[in-house]
């Protein structure tokens, strides 16, 4: 998990990188989805398994890869409007809607305490999107997108962990990688204007983004089928700290005592809603 956490982030890097070349959002999901469907096929070769998983558990799987692509879409969009940072925190609000999703799904308790966090986490958003800004530069806009994210991302979260150890991590990459490359392909030409790269720098970042992606998603799903439902949450967060660095040692973002204040309350919120099932789980 803690590797995962590190892919996603350098992914996200990658991401800010190449919307500061001018690419826009859909068509740098585009390409990931690419690079990610080719590297999931090979993995599935590699393990001599079927991409298209157990027949049974197909139609969440093309849950799972819708949400995760819509996410995915809205926190690449997210990312080229808003600091690194910024946008990573609002998008790790997602265990206040798993927490919801899973109450639904997998017939999880979701009481007092977990209402209580859920509602100090999404308060905590407005400190962390320019507290003195409005909408100004699309930031406002990039903090709904971040959030809408965040709910799809919950939802295909608690898709993998409904069909668990029943479909392998790399089908979950290839769905992922069709639905995601399907969509994207499309609407990057309804909605924004895409180009092709110019510099070998530019083709290297797109390779760059393709494969931290894959090593994180691959990880990702294997650590929500083996590790512990407490310390998968203390590691899956530390995608905010590797952009709070990579953040101010790539791109020269600080933030203000005031963003780090409301990164603060999402974190502790989010680990303490984890720990609390975990120890729930466990007693």
């Amino acid at each position: 998990m803690a590797a995962s956490a590190f892919g996603f982030a350098a992914n996200s890097a990658c991401v800010k990188a190449l919307s500061l070349s001018r690419f826009a959002s859909l068509e740098i999901v585009f390409a990931r989805s690419v690079l990610q469907l080719l590297l999931g096929l090979l993995g599935c070769l590699y393990y001599q398994i079927s991409p298209l998983g157990p027949s049974a558990q197909r139609p969440w799987l093309v849950v799972r890869g819708t949400a995760g692509a819509f996410g995915l879409a809205c926190f690449f969009y997210a990312v080229t409007v808003m600091t690194l940072a910024d946008a990573t925190v609002v998008f790790f609000t997602g265990p206040v809607f798993s927490a919801l999703f899973a109450s639904w799904m997998l017939g999880e308790p979701y009481g007092w305490f977990d209402r209580s966090a859920s509602v100090v986490c999404l308060l905590a958003i407005v400190l962390v999107v320019n507290p003195q800004g409005s909408l100004k530069d699309g930031e406002g806009w990039g903090a709904v997108a971040a959030l809408v994210g965040a709910m799809s991302g919950a939802l295909a979260y608690c898709v993998v962990r409904k069909v668990g150890r029943a479909v392998h991590s790399m089908v979950h990459v290839v769905y992922f990688g069709v639905l995601s490359m399907v969509g994207s392909g499309v609407l990057m030409f309804v909605v924004q204007s895409p180009r092709l790269p110019d510099t070998k720098w530019e083709w290297a970042m797109m390779g760059a983004l393709g494969a931290f992606s894959f090593v994180g998603q691959v990880l990702l799903n294997r650590g929500l089928q083996l590790a512990p439902a407490g310390p998968a949450t203390l590691m899956r967060n530390l995608d905010v700290v590797f952009a709070f660095v990579l953040g101010i040692t790539l791109f020269g973002e600080m933030p203000d005592l005031v963003s780090v204040l409301g990164a603060v309350l999402i974190v502790a919120c989010t680990v303490a809603m984890g720990l609390h099932k975990w120890r729930t789980a466990t007693t």
